[in-house]
């Protein structure tokens, strides 16, 4: 263990130039949801700068990219570690301190829209890729992948990527501040579209309001706690509006048309009914149509005996010199694919703190971003032996 950490460490030392180089090139190359080709052609040429062994190989398939480590002979692997190059937008940059975009280096950290989400562990993987190439270390069949459409909610990348591959086990990199995750909440969002009737709004009894159609949905997700779920660590769902908009001829004119849109993070019980049924149950009349605006994520807690847990935890203790204190995330990943919907054990892991993704001002610390390549390459080489 001690040679390899050493082995580790000059490597990071010796890298983190070229490691600071591509961070924030990758956060350069702008990459929102359908639009990775780009990114995935920068990183692809990127890898081919570099010896590769044998046993490695680096596939596209569709818009993510694989990269496998003895894992010549089939794409089943032992460990498959993921994260996303797709970013949410950064289109109003008045409030950034650095454009969204420049991938700027301030005092050790790299800002810009997708450093800490999810390029940071992007650039981990990578790395760690490289560095089990340069030594040649011996591991169980790994994949390194780095994944299309998690941003847009439709699960597609990692669906693709998963069916491709079939790991058996899994870690996620989304940012978790260097902690172990062993489960997150699930995801749904809809539209609900309420349709009303026209009129002058000097006679509004004319019309039928649409407005006043949606309110006792409004009224029931301020108001009301929903008790029908799975009492568990991840506590109690949570759901807001994040959206109202509304058709009219003319301000003084009764609106015809309502749309709300629901964000709704479910816990571990729950289902698309029971969802539904809480958010409709005060709706007496039939005028509405409910649009889910993605598939249902499911949330997921790995069991704590659960080998994956145990020699992540080992190897965390072994990285940090310290005893993990596992967490759980209350946002929704790639982990509602692999582990609610695949059955694979999955565990999250990566640098960055959650609190910034999606936030003006995104950043990450290059130092975490080290830490994280340390820790999944330590993993993956002593795995056999955790």
């Amino acid at each position: 263990m001690k040679e390899l950490k050493l082995q580790l460490e000059t490597f990071l030392k010796e890298n983190k130039k070229e490691i600071i180089k591509f961070l924030s090139r990758t956060v350069q190359i702008k990459s929102y949801s359908g639009n990775e080709s780009k990114l995935i052609n920068f990183i692809r040429e990127f890898l081919y700068h570099h010896k590769i062994h044998k046993n490695s190989k680096i596939i596209t398939l569709k818009n993510n990219l694989l990269m496998f480590y003895n894992a010549n002979t089939s794409n089943n692997v032992e460990l498959f570690y993921d994260a996303h190059l797709d970013t949410v937008p950064a289109e109003e940059t008045n409030s950034w301190r650095y454009p969204p975009f420049s991938g700027k280096l301030v005092e050790n950290k790299i800002y810009g829209r997708g450093s800490c989400d999810d390029k940071g562990s992007v650039t981990s993987l990578v790395f760690a890729f490289l560095f089990l190439n340069k030594f040649q270390l011996r591991t169980p069949p790994i994949c390194f992948s780095l994944s299309s459409s998690e941003e847009n909610s439709s699960g597609k990348g990692i669906e693709e990527v998963v069916k491709y591959v079939k790991p058996k086990y899994s870690v996620i990199c989304e940012p978790s501040d260097l902690k172990i995750v062993y489960g997150h909440k699930g995801k749904w969002s809809i539209k609900l579209i309420f349709s009303g009737k026209s009129a002058h709004s000097s006679l509004p009894h004319l019309g039928k309001n649409a407005i006043y159609l949606g309110y006792p949905v409004i009224r029931n997700l301020i108001e009301t706690k929903n008790e029908n779920f799975k009492p568990s660590k991840l506590g109690t769902p949570t759901y807001t509006i994040t959206f109202i908009e509304s058709k009219t001829n003319s301000l003084n004119s009764i609106p015809y048309e309502c749309s709300l849109y629901i964000d709704y993070r479910s816990v571990l019980g729950e289902t698309e009914a029971t969802i539904k049924n809480f958010i409709l149950k005060n709706i007496k009349h039939k005028n509405y149509k409910f649009l889910p605006q993605h598939r249902f994520f499911k949330a997921w807690i790995l069991n704590e005996e659960d080998k994956l847990l145990t020699k992540a935890m080992t190897a965390y203790k072994e990285c940090f010199l310290k005893s993990p204190k596992p967490i759980l995330w209350q946002f929704c990943t790639n982990g509602s694919i692999t582990m609610a919907d695949f059955n694979i054990p999955t565990v999250g892991f990566g640098p960055g703190s959650p609190f910034l993704a999606h936030q003006d001002n995104e950043y990450i610390k290059v130092e975490d971003v080290l830490a994280a390549t340390k820790f999944y390459c330590l993993l993956a080489v002593k795995w056999q032996d955790l």
